[in-house]
């Protein structure tokens, strides 16, 4: 469980990073675990993020769940202060969705146990 805890944290933290790196001032974080599930979702409000950024994001998030990937690399998450480590956090998820919603970037992110 504990292990669990750290990788939800990993994920959040990484992904508000990048956001706050690259300009962002208003940020809202959801999470809630639900049953066997852990559903984040994240909104940076007033975004002006180009689209290629935004493309960019969306295609390193949405990569196939490796279990054992993630069994080995997890930790390193958040560890290069001078990239950012979206394939990692993209091989720990079950879902995402990264969206551009009247002006705000909404990235919903589903994590299964």
């Amino acid at each position: 469980m504990q292990h669990e805890i750290k990788k939800i944290t990993s994920i959040v933290n990484e992904l508000v990073t990048l956001l706050l790196q690259n300009g962002a001032e208003d940020i809202d974080v959801n999470i809630k675990k639900i049953g066997k599930k852990t559903d984040i979702s994240i909104i940076q409000h007033c975004c002006d993020f180009s689209e290629s950024f935004i493309d960019k994001m969306r295609y390193n998030l949405n990569t196939q769940r490796q279990c054992e990937v993630e069994g080995y690399y997890w930790q390193l998450v958040g560890e290069d202060e001078d990239c950012d480590e979206l394939h990692l956090v993209g091989a720990m998820i079950d879902e995402v969705e990264v969206e551009m919603i009247n002006g705000d970037l909404k990235i919903h992110i589903i994590r299964k146990k």
